[in-house]
């Protein structure tokens, strides 16, 4: 008779994706057929398609740049934008092609260096607030741009110095931080993190603004659009959303905890040193609620918020145009429109002009 003793036991398998075992240890399998091509990861190429060149950068945390072919103005410095991936922070990729399609049209029509995309740490394996840590991590990469030959590394023929050609055209007192769902949380916590540090800290790196893209804001009380006699969005999963979020946040918290519902009050939101915030909104996103009451609650405490509108559409509709079905006519509507509420939000706090 075999010894089982020391065999372990699933205790958890979320969606497919995510199997977790009493021992602790954790299984990623790869993502279910429904999932399959939005989750094709995309090669890093240096030869210039569709106006951008995108390269991964070894790094702590590992990171995506997009670079566009256009080369600025002579002697003009551009803003950076910093990503953050959705997920739920248990979940996906920045190389994944559901990112690439967008991010990439992205960096080729609007004014700026280039998009650095964070490979997040994912729980279970990586718990926040460990994603936001990431994020930090990422600025302190940023900064030493600042400072010519260290991170220069031999780099093989015939790829060319992504890093040293961000270097050259980068303004890193424009950098703006941008984020999808819960990505966008995470901007939230980084912006204030950082707005709030001694001012040596932040070294050559300002904040001009922060871009909140369909925000995953909820509460344990849901709103009209969360509840489930109004579920406008079939893209946004609840009791699947609960089973991650389950393993992200500290044991026991529920969505009231400030990584999901980040402002708890007038008095709160007043207390925070953020930049500019750019709030896209869809119409059809079952958190659209808790979205608009963000931006009423951060108006209020006297911050500088914008809000781009996306009517008929829902949850991360930008990044679904990679989808087996692509965009229908009025997605693909809404995605000009939020490029170009992206362009206009950036190039208003740099003085430029988009490209497109």
């Amino acid at each position: 008779m075999a010894d089982t003793s020391f065999s372990k036991k699933l205790v958890e398998d979320i969606g497919g994706w995510i199997k977790v075992y009493d021992d602790g240890t954790v299984e990623r399998s790869p993502p279910p057929p429904e999932a399959r091509q939005l989750a094709t990861t995309i090669a890093p190429y240096d030869v210039p398609r569709n106006g951008v060149t995108v390269h991964d950068i070894r790094a702590s945390p590992p990171l995506r740049l997009y670079l566009p072919a256009a080369a600025p103005l002579a002697g003009r410095r551009l803003p950076v934008l910093l990503h953050f991936h959705a997920g739920v922070f248990c979940l996906t990729d920045p190389t994944w092609s559901l990112y690439h399609c967008f991010y990439a049209r992205l960096a080729a029509s609007i004014p700026i260096a280039g998009i650095v995309s964070i490979t997040l740490p994912l729980a279970p394996e990586h718990p926040l607030p460990a994603a936001i840590a990431a994020g930090f991590a990422a600025i302190d990469w940023l900064k030493s741009l600042a400072q010519p030959g260290l991170l220069a590394e031999p780099v093989p023929e015939p790829t060319s110095d992504p890093v040293g050609k961000l270097r050259a055209v980068a303004d890193l007192s424009r950098v703006f931080l941008i984020g999808d769902s819960n990505g966008a949380n995470l901007v939230h916590h980084v912006a204030a993190g950082f707005n709030s540090a001694e001012p040596g800290y932040r070294g050559p790196v300002r904040l001009a603004g922060a871009v909140l893209l369909n925000p995953g804001f909820s509460r344990s009380t849901p709103s009209r659009s969360e509840s489930a006699d109004v579920q406008l969005d079939p893209y946004v999963d609840y009791k699947l959303a609960d089973r991650l979020l389950a393993l992200a946040l500290p044991k026991g918290a529920t969505r009231d905890h400030p990584y999901i519902w980040p402002v708890r009050d007038d008095a709160a939101a007043a207390m925070l040193a953020v930049p500019p915030l750019l709030v896209s909104v869809a119409t059809l996103d079952t958190m659209r609620d808790r979205q608009v009451e963000y931006c009423n609650m951060m108006r209020r405490a006297g911050k500088d918020v914008e809000v781009a509108l996306s009517p008929g559409v829902g949850h991360m509709f930008y990044l679904n145009q990679g989808a087996p079905e692509p965009a229908d006519e009025e997605a693909a509507v809404r995605i000009d429109e939020l490029i170009e509420a992206i362009g206009g939000f950036v190039g208003r706090r740099h003085g430029c002009v988009a490209r497109m």
